[in-house]
């Protein structure tokens, strides 16, 4: 089977290489819970570029097969799955665990994945293949996010960085939870995420910095919640402006690097205030992604209650450059790399 391989580490273009004849997964055992899966469509990670160039690859075992998020159809499976996504031919959107991925690389983006049928959920027939592609990982963080926090009616919520895959989520979830939204994002994406139901909308471009306008034009009427999908650590350094006492950040970007996101999240967490630490609680959280989780999104997306973008389809050979349209920060939706042959 086709399937991009981690040679080594740095980025995209000089780590991954596409290999032509890898050896297609076993089929599961008669009496498994795992389900072999024909992909569709994998959805890439906004982090996957900085982890190819942070994580090494590991002497003496095999390549590592990158990402998690995919859709496909169900090939083959055990009598121990689940039955939702035991027959063959059953359209499904799945997931890899993060843990296997990188340390086992038993990651998506490959023509055949074989998973355990927990982290199968099966598509009502006419989904969408490749906006259902990217849904699980991006949804997951949006409704944690929110949970987290106990967003409700009359809330008022900061979403940094609604225009993204997980921005322009949480916009929508926070809506359905009746709360006042204003997103910040490029100018140029005001009129989508405005499409999206934010009550307010703030062009960082225009207004920089941030924190100083958000400071005047909300200090008298600050946020119950920032949700930074950027990761920009001014916004919570000058939160007391602009956030309520009780208030709380939560930030899942990693815009300023691995090392600067360890520091912050030690500082921002455990240093006291008396030695001039920030007052406002700090959150910041891995979203593994679970099946309760991916049941709610689908029903959420087929109900029309979630809209999910796509920024692009690549080709499997041009796995590459869908890579270089992640990286550069700028995708509108989920880039997605389309698996399966015609």
């Amino acid at each position: 089977m086709h399937a991009w391989l981690r040679q080594r580490r740095g980025p995209a273009r000089t780590s991954l290489k596409l290999a032509t004849s890898y050896p297609t997964p076993s089929l599961p055992t008669a009496s498994s819970a795992k389900v072999l899966i024909r992909v569709s469509h994998v959805a890439l990670q906004f982090s996957s570029e900085m982890l190819f160039q942070t994580l090494p690859v590991i002497p003496f075992t095999a390549p590592p097969i990158p990402e998690i998020e995919f859709t496909g159809t169900v090939v083959a499976a055990g009598s121990a799955a689940s039955s939702d996504v035991r027959e063959v031919g059953t359209r499904v959107v799945a997931y890899q665990n993060i843990p296997d991925m990188v340390m086992f690389g038993q990651g998506a983006l490959a023509e055949y994945v074989l998973t355990p049928s927990s982290q199968v959920t099966r598509l009502p027939e006419g989904s969408d293949m490749v906006a259902m592609g990217g849904v699980l990982g991006s949804g997951s963080t949006a409704l944690k996010m929110a949970r987290t926090a106990g967003v409700k009616e009359g809330h008022r919520v900061l979403v940094n960085g609604a225009s993204g895959s997980v921005g322009k989520l949480l916009i929508q979830v926070c809506k359905m939870r009746r709360a006042k939204v204003t997103g910040v994002a490029s100018g140029g994406n005001e009129e989508m995420v405005r499409g999206l139901g934010t009550d307010e909308f703030i062009d960082y471009r225009k207004h920089n910095p941030l924190p100083a306008y958000l400071a005047s034009q909300y200090g008298a009427e600050p946020f119950d919640f920032v949700f930074d999908c950027v990761g920009l650590q001014a916004l919570y350094a000058n939160s007391p402006e602009y956030l309520k006492p009780d208030g709380m950040v939560i930030n899942i970007g990693s815009m300023e690097g691995m090392g600067a996101i360890l520091k912050n999240w030690i500082v921002n967490t455990w240093w006291p205030t008396w030695l001039g630490g920030v007052p406002r609680r700090y959150v910041m959280f891995s979203t593994p992604i679970s099946k309760d989780d991916a049941v709610v999104l689908v029903k959420l997306v087929e109900e029309g209650k979630l809209k999910i973008s796509v920024d692009s389809v690549f080709s499997m050979e041009d796995a590459i450059r869908a890579y270089e349209r992640v990286a550069t920060m700028r995708a509108r939706g989920r880039v997605i790399v389309k698996v399966e042959r015609d």
